[in-house]
């Protein structure tokens, strides 16, 4: 069975039924752990570490035969187990549909609850389509933050922590996000313990010096010195990002909110970079005001048109995601779009 979007993050936050196993899938990495993490505590709550067992694709490659082993195994301390398994390549889930088969026909009977996290799988992914079409399981698909989502996830949880914002200061923190769930949570972990004892609310200052003492961003700051020009800083700061796991996708995401700025930026005219979603703070307005001449309209359509073409290939089995952000960071730097 299927849900997805919001009707998949409810199910993970408040489950029904009584099947225990579930595919999460989505292009946002950071948003699919963070909903198994969620769905996995509402199965298993206050589960015992002995009884949670993780298993990646390479275990599976290994040694098929263990994930059925885990399933039907009992806890030796007692207590429900939990089996989690992460499929990073559709060429290791043949062993998941086996044994979801298996659980179908009646051959299987899991002890266990079964969470699967998945990437962005397409309509004619396998390991969809067998838990799309299941009965004795769920399939849920989220959908990455967009402005409206992300907006909603920080204003609810500054309101449950107390925190008041101004309104430019809550634009301006939420346009600078990154496009990956977990690591937005992790920004606005730090926000909240900026906020403790500050006696008012938080403004669009305090944001701009949260953002000045932030540790380089790799794929935030590979986009901007992309659009600036400074082919040497994109490429540190790409392979620095990368380097670190970082994911293509979201790097490519980065690069086109960055790019659609400059595009509202070309088309407006616009004096200051306030306005402007992400924000361009007074500091950084001189050179990004002189990049923006750089770019025309003919320039910003070939970029657009090479964004939506490098996240099609990148989503492809086998593609070198990693080459093809880099060559794509380089040639918007350098100009040779």
């Amino acid at each position: 069975m299927k849900l997805a979007g919001a009707r998949a993050l409810a199910f993970c936050d408040k489950p029904q039924g009584k099947t225990r196993i579930a595919l999460v899938f989505g292009g946002d990495p950071g948003l699919v752990s963070t909903a198994a993490d969620m769905l996995a505590q509402r199965w298993v709550p206050g589960i015992d570490p002995f009884n949670l067992v993780k298993l990646s694709d390479d275990d599976l490659k290994r040694d098929p035969q263990t994930l059925a082993d885990e399933l039907v195994a009992r806890s030796l301390m007692g207590g429900d187990r939990l089996v989690r398994v992460r499929i990073d390549r559709e060429t290791s889930a043949k062993p998941v549909i086996e044994i979801l088969g298996d659980i179908e026909k009646g051959l299987l009977s899991p002890e266990a609850a079964w969470i699967i996290e998945g990437g962005d799988l397409g309509k004619a992914s396998k390991l969809r389509g067998a838990f799309e079409a299941s009965d004795a399981a769920q399939a849920l698909q989220l959908y990455a933050d967009d402005e409206t989502t992300i907006n909603d996830l920080v204003t609810r949880r500054l309101a449950a922590a107390g925190v008041a914002m101004e309104e430019p200061a809550l634009a301006a923190f939420v346009a600078e996000l990154p496009g990956d769930r977990r690591l937005a949570l992790s920004e606005l972990e730090k926000l909240e313990l900026y906020a403790i004892g500050l006696g008012r609310a938080v403004t669009a200052h305090d944001i701009s010096l949260l953002a000045s003492a932030e540790q380089p961003r790799g794929a935030d700051d590979a986009a901007d010195a992309a659009i600036l020009g400074d082919a040497a800083q994109a490429t540190l700061s790409i392979n620095r990002y990368l380097d670190a796991g970082g994911n293509p996708i979201s790097a490519l995401r980065t690069l086109h909110f960055r790019m659609l700025r400059v595009i509202d930026a070309v088309g407006s005219g616009a004096g200051s970079g306030m306005r402007l979603r992400p924000p361009v703070f007074e500091k950084e307005w001189p050179a990004f005001s002189r990049a923006v001449r750089d770019w025309r309209g003919p320039a910003l359509q070939r970029t657009i048109a090479r964004l939506y073409d490098a996240e099609k290939s990148c989503k492809q089995a086998g593609a070198p995601s990693d080459a093809i952000i880099r060559n794509l960071i380089h040639r918007i730097a350098t100009r040779t779009i």
